[in-house]
């Protein structure tokens, strides 16, 4: 039997909704579209997804008697995930403040700059030839290029019927002169030959590039004609309400919410490109590309493929090539244009690495030099030789405020920075706001300032002859709640900081290299852009001698794909890089176990 939940949201809005038998509180919430984190994946771990109950009860779960506080059990906080109503219930979702996640869109400005734009003179006299053979005598257009080219036929049979009537203003139909075709002009932008658009004076042409990460979504807005980057948009992304990493959204998809998955970044690109848009004033119609990279798995939920074979062994994707379609094929609104998915170069090398390692150019390096993406999943490649050896290690969500007690993701209020005087940890949050918890680089700065005044052994073990309790305290939030760091968190650290420390030594062993060999170590993504070097080097997360080797280099997904929508010629590069690639598997390598075992410790 059907229950009706009565739910008291953000701003004291209510909405109703109905459980259906068997079906988790958490499930029902998400579905009637209401935002409840869940970075587990709904697995009673992570401790996201609690409600408060205000009218009726829930029994206490051992999931709730993990994640939260006696005093917070007390109050009627339960868990989403572990609720399975059977009675009606009254409950209040919390802001979760991820709609002002800080996220990283920046990366050292590539300053090329492409022309794209052609003067051209096309006869007005009636004669026999197409317009079509007019302009590119040598092969057929496509469909979307005859849409273009049919301008010109539109504004001559106006101009032919009636010369004293200039032909539709911009916007009106599929005309966009504004006025007569003076002495035959128009203008037409051009990509490699294929024709972008035509118009009679000049207009601005854009592209969009974008980078779905598992936790954000970064977008840039270009001027195609200038090469400048005229506007930028981030959010978190908003599937992290099905689970934290891919593995938990793969097992969501594989569950049967492939589609919901799917929708819920499509409609938020769209978003993103509308709030472009609104900011610099550009017209939707104007942009007239878009590029997009991801890890494997958040292009295959972009395109809704199946995910059943990514989270098994041999881990095989439905595709890594270059797909190219239409945008109104995957974006709902006025949007109509090539969209281009990136290539990647295995399942957990996908198209984001990809980006990256063409926007350092890793390929065309001399010296030894190394590549690496910290996150949930610690990317690397390391060229050599002409050659380009990538890995990818399973570092698991710490280091982006996952698995921990108090961990969350960059928003205002996150413990960004810390510092440990006289016994004391002072903290820094984002925007100097009141704290709600603890972001990766605070995770790792609270570790390496607990070792250096021995809170926290070598082991990895509280030394609790110092600490007063079975924790770090660090602040009170507004509601005078203890935010402290535990074991299990120093445990999930150790355990992320072996994974990466540890893929990067099998990678150059495999190699014959040593740390001396390494020329420049490029740190990418929002991880390494936040991330307190001293504190890195200090837990061993990164070694002591590629310090001074380290160039920070931002999201050079997104950078990427800035590239290569700026010129064309990349798209050889793209391909001539992952030619150049060779995966190399960190479970089937002999000494990768014996690095882990080893680099465990923080020493």
């Amino acid at each position: 039997m059907k229950v009706t939940i009565r739910i008291l949201l953000p701003g004291t809005r209510e909405q109703a909704i109905l459980v259906e038998p068997g079906r988790s509180l958490l499930t029902t919430v998400q579905t009637a579209g209401i935002s409840l984190p869940a970075l587990c994946g709904g697995q009673g771990h992570c401790g996201k997804c609690k409600v408060q109950v205000y009218t009726g009860s829930l029994p206490v779960t051992p999931s709730d008697r993990s994640c939260l506080s006696q005093d917070q059990i007390e109050a009627g906080y339960r868990l989403a995930c572990a609720a399975f109503p059977r009675e009606e219930l009254g409950i209040q979702v919390f802001e979760t403040g991820e709609q002002d996640f800080s996220t990283v869109n920046v990366f050292a400005q590539d300053h090329e700059t492409p022309c794209i734009r052609e003067e051209v003179l096309v006869g007005l006299e009636k004669n026999a030839q197409s317009y079509a053979r007019q302009l590119t005598p040598d092969r057929p257009l496509s469909y979307g290029e005859l849409r273009e080219t049919s301008k010109l036929a539109d504004a001559q049979g106006r101009i032919f019927a009636d010369p004293a009537s200039p032909p539709p203003q911009a916007g009106g139909g599929e005309a966009s002169f504004a006025a007569p075709l003076e002495s035959g002009k128009c203008y037409l932008y051009r990509e490699q030959g294929k024709i972008l658009h035509i118009s009679y004076k000049p207009e601005p042409v854009y592209a969009v590039a974008v980078d779905i990460g598992t936790t954000t979504l970064a977008m840039a807005l270009l001027d195609l004609q200038t090469g400048k980057i005229v506007g930028r948009f981030s959010a978190v992304n908003r599937q992290r309400e099905f689970g934290g990493d891919v593995i938990s959204r793969i097992q969501r998809a594989n569950e049967g919410d492939l589609g919901r998955l799917s929708q819920s970044v499509r409609n938020q690109i769209a978003e993103g490109i509308a709030a472009l848009c609104q900011e610099t004033a550009a017209e939707v119609q104007a942009i007239r590309k878009i590029a997009i990279v991801g890890n494997t798995t958040m292009l295959h939920l972009l395109l809704q493929l199946s995910c059943c074979t990514l989270g098994q062994t041999p881990f095989t994707p439905v595709t890594l090539d270059m797909v190219s379609l239409g945008s109104r094929e995957i974006f709902e609104g006025g949007l109509s244009c090539e969209t281009v998915i990136l290539p990647g170069i295995s399942t957990y090398v996908g198209a984001d690495i990809t980006a990256g390692l063409l926007f350092t150019e890793i390929h065309t390096k001399t010296d030894p030099v190394v590549f690496m993406d910290i996150g949930t999943n610690g990317e690397m490649a390391l060229a050599y030789h002409g050659k380009i050896l990538c890995t990818a290690t399973a570092a698991g969500p710490a280091f982006e405020g996952g698995n921990i007690r108090w961990g969350t993701g960059s928003v205002p209020g996150a413990i960004s920075q810390v510092q440990c005087r006289d016994g004391t940890f002072a903290c820094t949050t984002i925007g100097n706001r009141q704290p709600v918890g603890i972001c990766g680089s605070g995770v790792v700065d609270i570790v390496y300032q607990g070792l250096k005044a021995d809170f926290i052994q070598s082991s990895g073990r509280f030394n609790t002859k110092l600490l007063p309790s079975d924790a770090i305290f660090l602040a009170k939030t507004e509601d005078n709640r203890d935010i402290v760091f535990c074991q299990k968190d120093v445990r999930e650290v150790q355990l992320g900081k072996s994974a990466i420390r540890s893929g990067l030594e099998a990678l150059l062993n495999h190699a014959g290299l040593g740390y001396g060999d390494i020329k420049t170590l490029y740190l990418a993504g929002g991880f390494g852009f936040n991330l307190n070097l001293e504190s890195g080097i200090g837990i061993g997360l990164i070694p002591d001698a590629l310090g001074p080797k380290i160039s920070l280099i931002g999201n050079s997904a997104l950078g990427g794909a800035v590239k290569f929508l700026l010129n064309p010629d990349n798209e050889k590069k793209l391909y001539q890089l992952i030619g150049q690639s060779e995966e190399f598997s960190l479970p089937q390598d002999t000494y990768f176990a014996q690095y882990f075992i080893d680099n465990i410790n923080f020493e």
